[in-house]
């Protein structure tokens, strides 16, 4: 979700970055949604700060202007670079 994809061989990276901003729509309207992140945090599967960094995550989404939704912008913005930010900080919130 939301990380820069690892490159493959014989497969366009443009092509592989613009998949996953098409998933990373999906999943904005279902994993980050306020509700399933909620559920999440009651099955003790996510801590409080982790809810918190996920609301971050969707709102800085949200807050996204839709003409940054483009293979360049994905890799070079500064605002897609803190949305990457924040799940680094997830992951490493959830490892405690």
């Amino acid at each position: 979700m939301i990380l820069v994809p690892l490159k493959e061989p014989g497969v366009l990276y443009e092509e592989k970055v613009r998949r996953s901003l098409e998933e990373l729509e999906g999943d904005y309207h279902s994993f980050l949604n306020q509700t399933f992140i909620e559920e999440l945090h009651q099955a003790n599967v996510i801590s409080s700060n982790g809810v918190v960094l996920l609301m971050k995550i969707r709102s800085a989404i949200e807050d996204l202007d839709q003409f940054r939704w483009n293979v360049e912008d994905f890799l070079t913005d500064n605002n897609w670079y803190e949305i990457r930010n924040f799940v680094f900080k997830v992951f490493l919130s959830e490892l405690k």
